[in-house]
């Protein structure tokens, strides 16, 4: 069997095309401790985001009104929530994203899991440098500094644009190189590739960015009686 080695094979992506081709199964040695430690790495990087108290602004008033048992189940009830959202997020990146990529490509989809945890990495990477910064800070902001979002809400304000772009950041291009470095070997269409790998992208951003300015918790809410 052949070796799955993440950082070498980072800057020898010829040698992990090679041992992927010929592995028997797609089996590759290592590869799983690989998967388990990305996987590890994403939900450590929620759970520090939500003890650090992101996202979590709303549940200090429970604290200021002297509701403290109230305020540590609603701590404890968003700290379940962060792991599910990691979970989720790993989930989307890992299967679904991959399986998108492969409809889009005819591209072996197992192949291409292999490649798409550079992505998660550097996408989770991005989001933890951000976080230090907000908490060097001593603050957070809803757009991270490493999208245009920032600089465009100076020009123009549109909350569905500004979340569009926060999503297009200094990761979302690594993702599109590193997955033509190692994808555009197993196509005839390079520039094709391209073309899907940026419209991924940019379908993923519109979604999410949708999701931000919707009332969606409101809506679970009202549906679950709550």
């Amino acid at each position: 069997m052949f070796e799955y080695k993440f950082w070498h094979h980072l800057s020898n992506p010829s040698q992990l095309i090679h041992n992927i081709e010929r592995s028997e199964d797609q089996r590759l040695i290592g590869y799983r401790k690989v998967l388990l430690a990305i996987f590890g790495f994403t939900l450590l990087f929620f759970i520090v985001r939500n003890f650090w108290g992101m996202n979590t602004t709303d549940l200090t008033a429970l604290l200021v009104n002297g509701e403290g048992d109230l305020y540590s189940f609603a701590r404890l009830m968003s700290l379940i929530g962060a792991i599910l959202a990691g979970i989720l997020f790993f989930i989307i990146h890992y299967y679904v994203i991959t399986y998108l990529i492969h409809l889009l490509t005819n591209i072996d989809y197992g192949w291409i899991r292999k490649i798409q945890l550079y992505v998660i990495f550097f996408i989770v990477l991005e989001k933890l440098v951000t976080v230090i910064i907000f908490a060097i800070a001593g603050y957070s902001t809803q757009f991270t500094m490493f999208s245009l979002a920032p600089m465009m809400a100076y020009v123009y304000y549109h909350d569905y644009l500004l979340f569009f772009l926060n999503q297009l950041t200094v990761a979302s291009i690594i993702a599109v190189w590193i997955q033509y470095i190692f994808l555009s070997n197993w196509t005839d269409r390079p520039k094709a590739l391209l073309f899907k790998l940026i419209l991924v992208q940019i379908v993923l951003a519109s979604l999410v960015a949708l999701y931000s300015i919707l009332p969606v918790l409101t809506w679970i809410e009202g549906w679950l009686g709550l």
